[in-house]
C-alpha cells in the first residue's frame, strides 16, 4: 500500500496513492511524503519503485532485509535511516517492533515498513493539524522523535512497576515478583541494545558537516540535537532500570541465601545436641543382657541426668558462639 501527501508551493497538501509521484516528477517547486506499507508479495514491485526515484541500491537491499540492525548512510543526493519502530504495545516495556526506513532528501521524503507504525500515525495526525507543513527532514525527525517520545512515557511508567515489585518481594508471594524481574531485565536488555543503536546513529549524525550532508542542516540541528537528547535519556533510563533489576533480584538472593544460612546453622546446633544423646540412647537401647549397670538400680537416673548435662553444656557454649 502506498500514500502520498504532496506538499505544494502555496502550502497546500494534497493526499492521493503512486499517481502523485508523477505530479511532484513534473513540478521541481513540490515535496512529497511517499509511505509505502508493503509485505512479502510486493517487495519486488516496491523496490522497482524505489529504484526509479533514484534510491540507493544498496539501500534498497537494506530496506526489506530482516532483522536489519538500525543505521544512517549518506548517499549523494539523500540521507539513508534505518529506525526501529512501534507496531504496537503490548505492555510497559514490551513492544511489537518494525523496522522502518526513511530515504531523506530535499523534496522527498520516503517511509518504507512493513505493519502500522505508531510514530507515522502520530505525525501525520500532528501535519493535518497544522497550517504549514514541514520539510522532509522535519518530518522523518518528528516521527522518530514521536515514536521516542511513547518509548519514553512507557519507560517513565515502569518506575511505577518497579515500585509495587519491591514491595511484593518483601511479601509470601515474592518468587512471582522475581520471575516478573527476571522477565523485565530480559525485556530491558533487547531495548538496551535498541536504544543504543538509535544513540549512536544521532551521534554519528551530529558529527557531519553541512558540506557532508545531502541536505541543509544547519536550519534544523536544533530538532537534530532534541531528538538525540530524547534517545540519550532513553538509553540512560534503561540502563538505570536494568540495574535496578539486576539490583532487586541480587538482594533478593542474598536475603534468601542469609535466611537459608541461619537455617541450616539451627539445624546444625540441634543435630550437634542431639547426636551424642542418640549415641547413649542407642547403647542402652540395645537388649543384651551384660550391658553395663543394667542390675545397677540408679544407672538409669544416671544416665538421664548425664544426657541433660550434656544438652544444657553444648546449648550455653552454642549460645555463647551465637550460633542461634
Amino acid at each position: 500500500m502506498i500514500n502520498t501527501y504532496l506538499y505544494h508551493s502555496d502550502n497546500k497538501v494534497s493526499t492521493g496513492h503512486q499517481e502523485q509521484i508523477a505530479m511532484w516528477q513534473q513540478d521541481a517547486h513540490k515535496k512529497i511524503w511517499i509511505d509505502i506499507q508493503y509485505d512479502d508479495h510486493n517487495i519486488e514491485q516496491y523496490s522497482e519503485l524505489l529504484a526509479s526515484l533514484d534510491c540507493h541500491h544498496l539501500a534498497i537491499t537494506d530496506t526489506f532485509r530482516k532483522r536489519h540492525p538500525p543505521k544512517v548512510e549518506l548517499f549523494d543526493d539523500h540521507i539513508f535511516l534505518l529506525y526501529k519502530g512501534i507496531h504496537a504495545i503490548e505492555n510497559n516495556l514490551k513492544y511489537v517492533h518494525q523496522q522502518i526506513a526513511f530515504f531523506i532528501s530535499e523534496r522527498l521524503l520516503i517511509t518504507v515498513h512493513p505493519q502500522v507504525s505508531l510514530g507515522i500515525n502520530a505525525v501525520l495526525a500532528a501535519e493535518k493539524s497544522k497550517a504549514t507543513f514541514s520539510p522532509p527532514i522535519i518530518i522523518a525527525l518528528d516521527i522518530i522523535h514521536k515514536s521516542a517520545g511513547i518509548y519514553l512515557e512507557r519507560t517513565l511508567d515502569f518506575e511505577n512497576e518497579i515500585s509495587a515489585i519491591e514491595d511484593e518481594l518483601r511479601s509470601e508471594s515474592s518468587e512471582s515478583a522475581l520471575l516478573q524481574l527476571a522477565s523485565y531485565k530480559a525485556e530491558l536488555i533487547k531495548l538496551k541494545r535498541i536504544f543504543n543503536y538509535h544513540n549512536a546513529i544521532f551521534a554519528q549524525l551530529k558529527t557531519y558537516d553541512d558540506e557532508e550532508l545531502p541536505i541543509d542542516s544547519i536550519s534544523h540541528a536544533h530538532k537534530i540535537n532534541d531528538v538525540a537528547e530524547r534517545l540519550e535519556r532513553l538509553h540512560s533510563l534503561s540502563q538505570m532500570h536494568y540495574d535496578i533489576c539486576g539490583d532487586m533480584i541480587d538482594s533478593y538472593i542474598s536475603i534468601t541465601s542469609h535466611q537459608l544460612n541461619i537455617t541450616m546453622r539451627i539445624l546444625t546446633v540441634v543435630t550437634a545436641i542431639f547426636v551424642p544423646l542418640t549415641f547413649l540412647a542407642g547403647i542402652y537401647g540395645m537388649n543384651f543382657e551384660y550391658i553395663p549397670e543394667l542390675k545397677y538400680k540408679f544407672a538409669y537416673p544416671a544416665l538421664m541426668i548425664t544426657m541433660f548435662f550434656m544438652a544444657i553444656t553444648l546449648t550455653i557454649i552454642f549460645k555463647k558462639k551465637k550460633w542461634f
